[in-house]
């Protein structure tokens, strides 16, 4: 490689469906999600390297000439399924921290695909771009993922996603009126928990359940979908109100597949911003932590609620882009 190869890919807010993309539950019923990219992102630097090793910069610094040898599970399988075996110099940053609900981990594992691709004089479409990321999670790591945050991630935008039982995923990008758009960058916030988790680990219970023939949770999760094409009708529609209680549904459902999980951070700051106003609040991610979404006509007055317990904010628009790289 003779230039520097620069990448994004956007995070991203699920507004409903969580858990029905996992292949434990849409192998066997199909899955459904509503998610929309905002324009929090993860970046990737690739540059030529005068080195027989590569250079890496994430969260810590490693120097190998093998690129099995790597200790970033996402960048080792990367490298090795989409390099060309010229070592580079990698710097990755992102807009928050690992762990918070918000989808980074597919986003890192997109834009490092993307970035790696662009290097070696290649370039992948967003489909094939989401796959391969997939491949990387699921097969290669053996994580307890679903496949949403990569085609989140890859496509851009507000889409309902539709997942099939051979692993197919139907993208639409949603047609919603000026005022929703509008709603989800002025009357919905983030705010963080203060807490982190691992959605693998909080995913392995539901995949055990469902391959053990779980029927509660099958119905949870056949509601969860239903919850999910009511959100996504109700987004077409411009109806904010039933925006706000298909929000508080879905919340309700993640609760009950979660009800081992003890969360009272969470459910203090949920009842806080619904005290203050919001019509609906729910925990973005597979639960335990993160970032809590909350719609309010008033926002500003659910914020100033939640700034008083410590409550940070995290501004957000939409992201139409998806993945983007460009070399320099």
């Amino acid at each position: 490689m003779t230039a520097t190869v620069s990448a994004r890919a956007p995070l991203r807010i699920a507004l409903g469906g969580g858990g029905t993309d996992l292949r434990s539950h849409f192998s066997e019923h199909g899955g459904f999600v509503v998610s929309a990219a905002i324009d929090r992102h993860v970046r990737i630097r690739i540059s030529p390297v005068a080195s027989t090793s590569y250079h890496l910069e994430h969260l810590e610094h490693e120097q190998v000439e093998n690129p099995a040898m790597i200790r970033h599970p996402i960048l080792r399988a990367a490298i090795v399924r989409h390099g060309n075996g010229q070592p580079f110099t990698l710097v990755s940053e992102g807009d928050v921290e690992p762990g918070t609900g918000l989808g980074s981990s597919g986003s890192y594992t997109v834009c490092a695909v993307k970035a790696i691709e662009l290097a070696v004089g290649r370039d992948m479409a967003a489909r094939e771009l989401a796959e391969a990321a997939c491949t990387i999670e699921i097969e290669d790591m053996e994580r307890t993922v679903g496949k949403q945050d990569q085609y989140a991630a890859a496509f851009g935008g507000l889409n309902s996603l539709t997942f099939d039982r051979d692993g197919s995923v139907e993208v639409r990008p949603l047609e919603v009126p000026a005022t929703v758009r509008d709603a989800l960058r002025s009357h919905f916030v983030l705010v963080y928990t203060g807490q982190t988790r691992s959605a693998s680990k909080i995913l392995s219970g539901q995949v055990e359940r469902s391959l053990a023939g779980d029927a509660d949770l099958t119905r949870n999760l056949l509601r969860t979908a239903d919850v999910a094409r009511a959100t996504c009708t109700a987004l077409e529609a411009g109806d904010l109100t039933s925006i706000g209680e298909l929000m508080n549904e879905s919340w309700a459902l993640k609760r009950e597949r979660l009800a081992h999980v003890a969360m009272p951070k969470i459910e203090e700051l949920r009842e806080i911003a619904l005290a203050a106003g919001a019509r609906g609040a729910m925990l973005m991610g597979a639960g335990g932590g993160g970032y809590l979404l909350a719609y309010s006509p008033n926002p500003q007055r659910v914020l100033a609620a939640l700034a008083r317990v410590g409550a940070r904010e995290l501004e957000f628009g939409l992201d139409f882009d998806g993945c983007v790289a460009r070399t320099n």
